[in-house]
């Protein structure tokens, strides 16, 4: 009894009720390779200079002037050499207001004292911050899981799912993306929603949505699954549009370099073409199968009618919903992803098996990487890593460092993975709905085999093996010239 109450001994380790020092470990040890190896730097890095310019502007009086003060550097190369088209500030102001605030201390510290590394150092305190967020994160999902089914044991695993999920680490410490900061954005406005104070919801979301607009493609089936009345839903949907609506037009009107920098992402990324990749014929045109899917969802939210304590179930299925239908017809960027996460955490635990829920989604996850690896990883990741920078004198970053037989990039270019990931995810939101639909309740006794859970779940967190292990084996393969 004495050794199975130590929850540092190998019986504690496995047997413990409650995440412990060894599961965290596990983590931490994905985590730091994750992030000592790897370095998607230029998009954030590029984002934090912008911020930093943002400042500038502010402090020499000309706040207005900061898309045009952009576009001019882009235009002259001052961004890493490279011309206009793949440097403009394409984003939101209140971005990089929200970055710059962040980013103030190292800025003042770089006018009192010349850092020679500033532009690395600001890279790195971006990363400092979505790392972060990424751990307040998990703490929102357990105190929202307790705050909704009054679970704490589970609520704990819940935060523990979200920081241990390989694509946290994918789509935060590797991708170095700010997408996490929408993601604990709409975490929080879905406090106010099922508080029923849908106008404070619908300001929150509002702020989110000028992070990144997909939070729309939840906020919509959301209202519409708590409120009916016509005046009352323009009400709410104005709200959460007006804020970003309002500072594009202030950018557009005020910011002589706004219209042509969006004119330039616009022409360079084609993100709203992105919505036309998936098509059927049509009778005059053709149709795209992610605006049919957005209705159908939209129009059933707002005609079914959900008791209050079906709704925190239905909600999350919806958006789960939602997100799906983007990563199956939209052409998507991987970080993306972080987006949908939480929602299929709340749909795993409340699941009448958790076993097969944790299956399904390691399945969806090893899905995605598989999809994503061979397309977006490139040696520029590799390139400002830690690893790199310590050892660039012993070995070099080979041009190919993923082995495309190892990710079924060979067997139809990419549809065998694609079709896993869209299948597994399908087949997840289908049994989810089903044990919905049947009244069972969750399984609440997952702990009873607590050790077979943590076997799941560390598979699970391994699946970032996927990513990190070819390039390193290949980067150690290839000693320097």
């Amino acid at each position: 009894m004495k050794i199975s109450s130590n929850p540092l001994s190998p019986k504690g380790i496995w047997s413990g009720s409650l995440p412990n020092v060894m599961d965290l470990f596990i983590v931490l040890i994905f985590a730091s390779v994750s992030f000592l190896c790897f370095d998607q730097a230029f998009d954030m890095r590029l984002t934090m200079i912008q911020s930093s310019d943002l400042l500038d502007c502010v402090f020499n009086g000309t706040p207005f002037h900061f898309y045009q003060h952009v576009l001019d550097k882009a235009v002259g190369g001052a961004y890493f050499g490279l011309n206009e088209t793949s440097t403009v500030a394409i984003y939101n102001i209140i971005l990089y207001s929200s970055l710059a605030i962040w980013l103030l201390p190292i800025y003042v510290l770089n006018h009192v004292t010349h850092l020679v590394i500033y532009e690395a150092l600001i890279n790195l305190w971006g990363r400092v911050l979505v790392i972060s967020i990424s751990l307040i994160c998990a703490v929102v999902i357990r105190r929202f899981y307790i705050k909704l089914f009054s679970d704490p044991v589970k609520a704990k695993w819940a935060g523990y799912f979200f920081i241990s999920s390989p694509l946290v680490l994918y789509c935060v410490v590797i991708t170095d993306q700010f997408d996490i900061i929408p993601t604990i954005l709409t975490l929080l406005a879905l406090f106010f929603y099922f508080d029923k104070k849908y106008y404070k919801f619908s300001i929150l979301m509002s702020l989110t949505i000028c992070f990144k607009l997909f939070p729309l493609l939840i906020f919509f089936p959301l209202i519409f699954l708590v409120e009916k009345r016509l005046q009352k839903l323009f009400q709410y949907s104005a709200i959460a549009v007006a804020l970003y609506a309002v500072t594009s037009i202030a950018s557009s009107l005020f910011d002589t370099g706004y219209n042509q920098m969006q004119k330039i992402a616009q022409v360079q990324h084609g993100y709203f073409d992105r919505i036309y990749t998936a098509q059927i014929p049509g009778g005059i045109k053709n149709i795209s199968l992610f605006l049919l899917c957005m209705i159908l969802i939209c129009t059933f939210a707002y005609y079914i009618k959900v008791s209050e304590i079906d709704l925190p179930m239905v909600a999350f299925l919806f958006c789960a919903a939602s997100y799906a239908s983007l990563f199956t017809f939209v052409l998507w960027e991987p970080q993306w992803f972080i987006l949908i996460l939480p929602f299929f955490i709340f749909i795993v635990f409340r699941m009448k098996n958790f076993v097969t829920g944790v299956l399904l989604e390691t399945m969806i996850s090893a899905g995605f990487l598989l999809v994503s690896v061979p397309i977006f990883l490139v040696r520029q990741h590799m390139t400002t890593s830690v690893l790199v920078a310590l050892t660039k004198n012993i070995f070099s970053i080979p041009e190919h460092l993923y082995l495309p037989s190892l990710y079924f990039k060979q067997l139809g270019e990419g549809v065998l993975p694609m079709s896993i990931f869209v299948g597994f995810m399908a087949a997840f939101l289908l049994i989810a709905y089903k044990d919905y639909r049947s009244g069972i309740p969750a399984d609440d006794s997952f702990t009873k085999d607590i050790r077979t859970v943590r076997i799941l779940l560390y598979f699970r967190s391994s699946l970032i093996l996927i990513y990190i292990l070819p390039p390193l084996i290949a980067y150690f393969s290839t000693p320097a010239m």
